[in-house]
């Protein structure tokens, strides 16, 4: 049966990590937007993310000297393609609103992110990926010779059919406007059968910040790399069932600029076939709007003995 509208399956979801090549020791970029995945947009439609995930591109001078900032879209390499992604055909797709600016310490560069997806067969139900090169020039204020950056990736995927008139949806109440900390949870020595409370175990639980200035009502959820939008970690194994992985709450309302702790519990079934292994959980959290999910992701990494 045909899905419902655009996004009756969407997905968009915010990692908020971004790998930075070694800068200057005066200098430094950070970003919230590291990769972006979003599901069944429609040929022939324009997307704003601000519109539809309350998501703009923002960049951080970390550095103690003024620098002069370029943001470009990118055809990424064959090498930096995830989820099963090819390169976006063409990066005239992608529009920012503002490619260049002149930072002080501590100030940030926003730009919104407009896709624009040609209204053709050929681009049903493919999967794209593009990325976003925020960089210094070497001619900043502060005298830096050495330019510095980092990239933001984003990855879509078209519909199979084109929506009915008026079915395209190109705005939504969904949000990422909140965080997920830690970004990383690493538990060893874990026995099968055995129920873990995370939190005595490796002194970790799970803080989710609501940064903007209305309440926010959150879900959690458990999710295999397979059934989510990020990508394996090396040396790791896909979590066999996600449900091994619970939390004490997994859906609350945050008041504006409110902060939340969040037990979580591991649980591998008492069978030889899970012991000796490394295996990756996603943690999802994530608000909703009309046909949107929008969110961002955490990961749990338990090695069995």
């Amino acid at each position: 049966m045909r899905r419902m509208g655009l996004f009756s399956s969407a997905l968009l979801a915010l990692l908020a990590t971004v790998t930075t090549p070694r800068a200057p020791q005066a200098g430094g970029l950070r970003t919230q937007l590291g990769e972006v995945a979003i599901e069944n947009l429609q040929v022939g439609q324009t997307y704003n993310l601000k519109q539809l995930a309350n998501l703009s591109l923002i960049v951080t001078n970390t550095s103690d000297v003024p620098v002069n900032l370029v943001m470009e879209v990118l055809r990424p390499d064959s090498s930096e393609l995830k989820a099963g992604s090819e390169p976006i055909p063409d990066c005239g797709w992608v529009t920012l609103s503002q490619t260049t600016f002149a930072l002080g310490n501590g100030e940030n560069a926003t730009s919104d992110i407009l896709i624009a997806i040609p209204d053709s067969k050929q681009y049903l139900g493919r999967r794209y990926q593009v990325s976003i090169w925020s960089h210094t020039l070497g001619d900043s204020a502060g005298g830096m010779s050495l330019a510095y950056g980092l990239k933001s990736r984003i990855i879509f995927s078209t519909d199979t059919v084109r929506a009915g008139k008026g079915d395209a949806v190109t705005s939504s109440a969904a949000s990422t406007d909140f965080t997920l900390k830690p970004e990383d949870v690493f538990l060893a020595n874990v026995e099968p059968g055995k129920i873990y409370d995370v939190e005595k175990a490796s002194g970790v639980f799970l803080n989710i910040t609501n940064r903007s200035d209305h309440p926010e009502t959150i879900r959690l959820a458990s999710r295999t790399v397979r059934n989510s939008s990020t990508t394996l970690t090396t040396g790791f194994e896909d979590a066999p069932d996600a449900s091994y992985l619970r939390f004490g709450e997994s859906e609350f309302t945050l008041p504006p600029r409110g902060t939340k702790a969040v037990r979580m519990y591991l649980e591998f079934p008492g069978k030889a076939e899970y012991a000796g292994r490394r295996y990756m959980f996603v943690i999802h959290a994530y608000t909703t709007g009309e046909k949107v999910i929008a969110g961002v992701y955490s990961r749990l990494y338990a090695s069995t003995k």
